[in-house]
Formats: C-alpha cells, structure tokens, sequence
C-alpha cells in the first residue's frame, strides 16, 4: 500500500502481510458459511415449523369432522331412542289396557239374562239371588271363564259353575238343558240355557276366594 505524506511530500509506503490477509478472508468466508448454515437451519426449521402447524391444522380439522359425525351419530341415535322409548312405552300402554280389558272380561258382573227379569232372594243358607225370566230369551255367562262343573240337584235340575280365574266362581242353577259342556272355554254372555215354559227361573250365585257372597253386589243391572 502506498500513502503520501502531506507535510512533506514524501510517500510512504505500509506493507501487509499476506498471511494477515488470507486469515482475514478466512475468517470472513467462514462468518459467511456460518450465517448461510444459520439461514439454512432457520429455513429448514420454518419448514418444519410450517410443515408440523399444517399437520395440526389437518389434525383439527379431522378431529373437527370426527366431532361433528358423533354429534350426528348422537343426535340420531337420541331420536332412535326417543322412538323406542315411544314404541315400548305405547306397547306397555297396549298390553296393560289389553289385560285390563281381559280382567273385565272375567269380572261376572253382567246380568245373567238376556231380558228383563222379576229378582228375589232365595230363602237358602248361602246367598243366591232367584231371576225369573221370559220364554224364548237366554240364561248367559255374566263374564269370561271356564265351565268347571256341571251337576244335578235336588232343587234345581242342573248346576253350573264357571271359574272366571280371578277367584271368583259364578253358579247357575235351572231346570233347562245345558248348553255348555265342562272345560268349555266361553266369553261374557255365551248361553248357559234357553228359557222355556219350564224354567223360567234361574238360581244365582257368586262366590270369591271359595266364599259365597251376595251376587246383587256386584252384578251391574244395566250391563
């Protein structure tokens, strides 16, 4: 290098080493290396920072999806639910108001003639109530059951008696011909005897849990 020296005009030269210079471009080009390897990591690491938020980006919104296809699912199958829960509930209601509806069915409260009749009561050690009747009408079950014995008396030629299998036992007693046989399984009002000129008289009684009872109590005129 060459420098002039102004006060008196001389030029003087400065000599550098080339070591120093080759050190100095050394230590350059490493600074430089150095700062595109930090450049180089920073981009990669951006990448990858990138690359992972992407990723859980994509994870969100999968987990999203997922979330709303079970709030589908739980909304379908609440709705499922309320519609079995409606059928069993509507089912139960059915099958309770059909057992109920048979319970009644068993019940002997119905007049036990198919007309009018004149009622006294029989002068007997168990309770009986006596119906007469008008030829040509019938003497019916008053309720469901089954037809457990059919006997002969002394006061009445026949006895029948139906077992409606809630404890109550329903007995006819007449001078006509059966129209039932034992282990017949009838409904309320099915014909037990045709009323003819002969006998016209029906002897009734109810007995529950193997006691008699008085039938005015609970046969149901109107019924």
């Amino acid at each position: 290098m060459v420098f002039a020296d102004s006060r008196e005009g001389r030029i003087r030269q400065l000599r550098i080493d080339p070591g120093v210079i080759e050190s100095l471009f050394i230590i350059l080009l490493a600074i430089i290396i150095i700062l595109g390897i930090i450049g180089s990591r920073r981009k990669d690491t951006i990448l990858s920072l990138e690359s992972e938020n992407a990723k859980y980006v994509e994870e969100i919104g999968a987990l999203e999806q997922e979330n709303e296809n079970l709030s589908l699912l739980h909304d379908e199958l609440t709705q499922k639910v309320t519609i079995l829960s409606d059928t069993i509930n509507q089912k139960v209601e059915e099958e309770e108001a059909k057992e109920e509806a048979e319970a009644q069915a068993h019940m002997p409260v119905s007049f036990p003639m198919t007309s009018s009749a004149s009622m006294q009561q029989a002068d007997t050690e168990e309770p009986m109530v006596k119906l007469t009747g008008l030829e040509g009408n019938s003497i019916v079950a008053s309720g469901a059951g089954t037809v457990l014995s059919i006997t002969t008396g002394s006061s009445y030629l026949h006895c029948v008696k139906i077992d409606h299998g809630n404890g109550y036992v329903s007995i006819y007693r007449n001078d006509g011909e059966v129209m039932v046989k034992e282990g017949d399984e009838l409904v309320r009002g099915s014909i037990l005897y045709v009323i003819g000129e002969e006998n016209a008289e029906l002897g009734y009684q109810i007995m529950y849990n193997e006691k008699y009872m008085e039938p005015m109590e609970l046969i149901n005129i109107d019924g």
